[in-house]
């Protein structure tokens, strides 16, 4: 009987502390949901906004907030994108880039054409150029009878994502896509040149030099350098709908002015580069051409991109449009056999259908999340930050996020200087007017929470409102 009592005893303490757990849960969401109302009743009076808080164990809802509204994603709409091409092409899938010849090679001269084919790898670098001139050196070859010609035919022939306006055009964000494209450096600002201005004696014109060098973007020259002191009014562009970059304005001696700007076409940009390459390594300048690789070529070098995983983490940290953009048409080429936007977000739809997202509360009409038109609801892109964590490759995902007040990230568009002191890693989000922040974060219980957080029509910054309520989430619960 003592027995008994003993069991009933421990059986009704297990219960009261069951409940008083329970208790405590409920009212730490009660007390976080009162104060984040508060925050949103204190600052955003005007604009339209869209909030959900998940259980990261379970997915419940805490807390809702026009949960259901569909807001601009702006670079949250990344984390779609992300997940699509690690379930689809694979943490592991790589990007290839061949080179081929047409002809037969007689002493040191090849009877025939040289062509690079692009494969739609967003990581594309002059040095893996430089590797394939490398190998055409090493066969023997100084002087080609043919053209250098370009196969960009892997993804069509659509170059600008829907909703650039032409006035963003030669800005680096805003770069046209091809199947064969190249970055100046390892920032992967995609199908850009950087633009230096130097210059150190008075009443003269200043330098302008293209890194990396190519021949066919000309440049309009209109610089003065004037003295020391004096107000520097560089300006650089490019025309709208050519590659001509005009430089103006008066730059102080000893000075430099660098930016980078996008080409206008992209495949020829980077054939024009590998022509450079090839004249180093001393072999004859050859005309530029675009086509097709034909049947009976000989394949004399492939360049392999890292595995997408990685790749993937800057896509995320450094949040590159352009990169967005070409794995939304490689998913469209790999799945559905066609390099377009329209098949990538075809195909992107699909994966969001079958993974359990309610696609109605998705429209995007491009890769990279800087179209206008776009819109999610935060119920449902915490929904997918949920999903993701059954998923194989979900640390490399949740890797490639931006962390907290961490430091020796990489430079871009990172939390470093946001939260500190709070574990967040989460994507942020901005085109004019939204703002936008959808993660994971800690709270005090040790606990880790879901969040996305959408505004829209702002008219001053919403980042620090954005921030207290993410502080109020790890707070209280």
């Amino acid at each position: 009987m003592k027995k008994k009592k003993i069991v009933f005893m421990i059986l009704f303490m297990l219960c009261c502390l069951q409940m008083t757990v329970v208790e405590k849960a409920w009212a730490s969401e009660q007390t976080m949901a009162t104060k984040v109302n508060h925050i949103i009743a204190n600052n955003w009076k005007t604009n339209e906004y869209s909030i959900t808080v998940r259980e990261m164990g379970s997915g419940n809802v805490l807390y809702n907030k026009n949960g259901e509204k569909m807001i601009r994603p702006a670079s949250t709409h990344k984390l779609l994108v992300s997940a699509a091409a690690l379930d689809l092409l694979g943490p592991d899938y790589r990007f290839v880039t061949k080179a081929y010849i047409d002809g037969p090679i007689e002493g040191d001269v090849l009877h025939g054409n040289v062509y690079l084919q692009g494969g739609g790898d967003p990581t594309l670098l002059p040095v893996h150029l430089d590797s394939f001139a490398n190998g055409l050196k090493k066969m023997g070859i100084r002087k080609i009878t043919g053209s250098l010609i370009a196969d960009d035919t892997w993804f069509d022939d659509d170059r600008l994502s829907k909703g650039i306006v032409p006035q963003d055009e030669p800005l680096s964000y805003a770069s046209r896509i091809s199947a064969l494209t190249i970055s100046p450096n390892n920032q992967y600002d995609i199908a850009t040149v950087q633009v230096k201005v130097t210059g150190s004696k008075v009443g003269v014109a200043a330098s302008v030099q293209l890194a990396p060098y190519a021949s066919t973007i000309p440049i309009v020259n209109q610089t003065k350098i004037v003295k020391i002191g004096s107000k520097n009014t560089v300006n650089i562009t490019r025309e709208y709908g050519t590659d001509r970059i005009v430089v103006t304005g008066n730059l102080p001696a000893g000075t430099e002015k660098s930016t980078y700007v996008t080409v206008y076409n992209p495949t020829l940009y980077t054939l024009d580069i590998f022509r450079e390459k090839l004249m180093a390594k001393d072999i004859q300048k050859m005309p530029l051409e675009v086509g097709q690789v034909p049947e009976n070529a000989q394949r004399v070098g492939v360049s392999y991109s890292t595995p997408l995983k990685d790749i993937n983490f800057r896509f995320l940290k450094l949040s590159i449009n352009g990169m967005g953009e070409m794995l939304t048409k490689q998913i469209g080429r790999e799945v559905l056999s066609e390099g377009s936007w329209a098949a990538g977000i075809q195909a992107i739809r699909a994966y969001g259908f079958d993974s359990g997202l309610n696609m109605d509360q998705w429209y995007f009409e491009d890769g990279s999340g800087l179209n206008s038109q776009n819109r999610v609801s935060s119920m449902q892109e915490s929904l997918l930050l949920y999903k993701v964590r059954s998923k194989s490759w979900y640390f490399s995902y949740l890797d490639g996020l931006p962390h907290a007040g961490r430091k020796g990230q990489l430079v871009g568009a990172t939390l470093e200087n946001r939260l500190k002191g709070y574990s967040v890693s989460a994507k942020t989000g901005y085109i004019s007017g939204t703002y936008a922040l959808s993660g994971y974060v800690q709270g005090k219980s040790g606990k880790w929470y879901i969040f996305s957080i959408l505004t829209q029509a702002n008219k001053t910054s919403a980042i620090a409102t954005i921030d207290e309520i993410v502080k109020q989430i790890a707070n209280e619960m």
